[in-house]
């Protein structure tokens, strides 16, 4: 082989080598941060884990198979507006970089491409952004085959910390599922304000954001009678155990959830049917879970218009249009900065 030639082997070969190390120091980074946010909930006197863990490849099934069960309404609900507001949103895209926060599966966003005329999909590119690899890779795979000439580049990242977002082209962030709903409100505007800085003017945000309504509504939708949320819950301690290599069983614990009235958010907790001992090679001491003890693990926040009109004030971020249901049980908020 010609010394040229060698040269540019050896270079690929250093620079293949380089990348792979960086995503494996990048991954293992990643790991211990996870670690330490669930040795940091589980600690506290008040124990929780953060819902973003609830995302491991069977826990996104799980709520996939949540999303269709005749209580829970959210889902379906938003697809209504999207259904029919698809394209007026998005019909007129070209040259632009779609960004979904929270990817999950690909029906949404689905709906979305099939807004724009497939001539124009080569002109797209789609970052799923999801805290779960087999989310992002999923969603790659489906798209790719429905829509094979969208460019498509998955990033596994936490959307509370994103320091930057593709900025080759204007962007239009999509931000389904009242996802916002999951996050204290201070956490909701931090996000939003972390958007805003890392937005460019003229990008913009569709937020899904779930509205209140009526108590047995709300509640049903997070107690089904075939007991999937039950299951959906549970399986955040199997991902406790995966990442913390404990041995917590999920049959030490028993399922609730309720609408609190006065922070306007449906609660979900895991609570403790006896004493528990928690070990791990990664603790220093193990912990106690006495029995009757909750682990907080979800929120969901409802919000009214006054509420949304707030937030988006705090986030200097201005309400271009909300597209509603026939119902008014949910909404899809257009913000541009």
């Amino acid at each position: 082989m010609p010394d040229k030639l060698v040269n540019i082997a050896h270079k690929d070969y250093r620079t293949s080598t380089t990348n792979r190390l960086r995503e494996s120091i990048n991954k293992q980074n990643h790991k211990q941060l996870l670690r330490q946010e669930l040795i940091k909930g589980l600690s506290t006197q008040r124990k929780y884990i953060s819902s973003k863990f609830f995302y491991d490849k069977y826990g996104s099934e799980l709520f996939n198979w949540i999303t269709q069960l005749p209580e829970y309404y959210v889902t379906r609900t938003e697809k209504s507006i999207l259904s029919k507001y698809s394209n007026e949103l998005f019909g007129q895209l070209s040259h632009v970089n779609i960004i979904e926060l929270g990817s999950g599966d690909c029906s949404k966003i689905s709906m979305v491409l099939n807004a724009i005329p497939t001539e124009r999909h080569g002109h797209l590119r789609y970052y799923p952004i999801d805290v779960s690899p087999s989310a992002v890779n999923q969603a790659k795979g489906v798209l790719h085959q429905h829509y094979p000439n969208l460019k498509t580049h998955g990033i596994i990242d936490d959307i509370t910390k994103l320091e930057s977002l593709p900025n080759d082209h204007p962007r239009i962030i999509c931000f389904f599922g009242s996802t916002i709903g999951n996050f204290q409100p201070t956490e909701a505007e931090a996000l939003l304000q972390n958007l805003y800085q890392i937005m460019h003017p003229g990008d913009q945000l569709i937020l899904g954001i779930d509205l209140i309504k009526d108590i047995d509504t709300l509640e049903l939708a997070y107690n089904d009678s075939q007991r999937i949320t039950e299951a959906f819950n549970k399986n955040v301690l199997r991902v406790c155990n995966s990442i913390l290599r404990t041995q917590i069983s999920t049959g030490d614990f028993e399922h609730r959830a309720f609408f609190n009235h006065d922070k306007s958010r449906i609660e979900m907790h895991l609570i403790a049917s006896h004493d528990v001992i928690v070990n791990s090679p990664h603790l220093q001491h193990c912990i106690e879970i006495f029995r009757g003890e909750n682990i907080h693990t979800e929120n969901s926040h409802k919000y009214s218009l006054n509420m949304i009109e707030d937030l988006a004030a705090k986030c200097q971020l201005s309400i271009n249009r909300i597209f509603y249901d026939d119902k008014k049980w949910f909404a899809l908020v257009q913000l541009i900065k």
